[in-house]
């Protein structure tokens, strides 16, 4: 375990961390500071906390995004593959059948 040191606004906190994640916490820690001051843009006399709130909604908002996406993804009706395969002979035997017609006229 180490101990990394990070800064959100104007505050710095450390957090323990496995080795391994240290640079990963890091690069974090870094976007979520690039939140807080995008949104202490639009409300400048925000108290630290809130804008922690405001933040912390705002990425919850985009996983909740995220997840009904995969979830759409996911549910969508796919065909399996032996119906898709069906469906591209059905298409190759139409091809066929209008070619034959027309060689037959």
């Amino acid at each position: 375990m180490s101990i990394v040191t990070i800064t959100l606004g104007s505050k710095t906190f450390q957090l323990a961390c496995s080795e391994g994640s240290r640079e990963e916490l890091c690069n974090l820690a870094a976007k979520l500071n690039e939140n807080i001051a995008q949104i202490k843009k639009v409300n400048p006399s925000a108290s630290f906390e809130l804008l922690l709130v405001m933040s912390a909604l705002s990425l919850q908002e985009q996983v909740q995004n995220l997840t009904n996406k995969i979830a759409k993804i996911d549910g969508a009706d796919i065909p399996p593959e032996e119906e898709r395969f069906a469906e591209t002979l059905s298409t190759i035997a139409g091809y066929l059948e209008d070619l034959a017609r027309k060689i037959g006229k």
